[in-house]
């Protein structure tokens, strides 16, 4: 067998040179594709975005705190605070109000943030309405970046 592989590269040297080479070349591609695939897979899927928040933490306790504090209101009917990232979500269901009933309760509720908080993390405000006698065009959003002062709102017609 070792004898027949001599005879074959004495016959065909340069071809054997470029399929060895074509070989090698071959392998090379293979590892670099499936380790540019599979090395992604392995990463945070938020990469390095986070990285300003890892001593900042917004505890359970804190949400659930503010979460009592929403529902306290005569106006709100339900209320979740949900953490994704480094975005906080206040999602609030009214039982009856308008507009500007929403954007005051935002206001109150942003003062229940800690600073830290506040400046680390964007809060984004959506109000739903169950009243059926409410004309204004709800759901609305409100979004405040971390580290600003005044939440911007979704264009309303009033």
């Amino acid at each position: 067998m070792l004898t027949k592989i001599k005879a074959f590269y004495k016959r065909n040297r340069v071809y054997s040179i470029l399929m060895i080479i074509s070989i090698i070349c071959i392998i090379a591609i293979l590892i670099g594709v499936i380790g540019y695939f599979f090395g992604q897979t392995t990463k945070d899927k938020y990469g390095n975005r986070l990285d300003s928040i890892k001593e900042i933490k917004f505890e359970e306790s804190k949400q659930k705190s503010i979460e009592d504090a929403l529902v306290a209101n005569e106006l709100v009917e339900t209320a979740n605070v949900e953490v994704k990232g480094k975005l906080i979500y206040v999602i609030v269901d009214l039982k009856t109000g308008t507009h500007k009933d929403s954007e005051t309760i935002a206001q109150t509720t942003l003062g229940l943030f800690e600073e830290p908080i506040k400046t680390n993390y964007d809060i984004q405000y959506i109000f739903n309405n169950k009243d059926e006698s409410i004309t204004e065009n709800f759901p609305i959003m409100g979004y405040i970046k971390g580290g600003n002062t005044t939440i911007k709102w979704t264009k309303y017609s009033s």
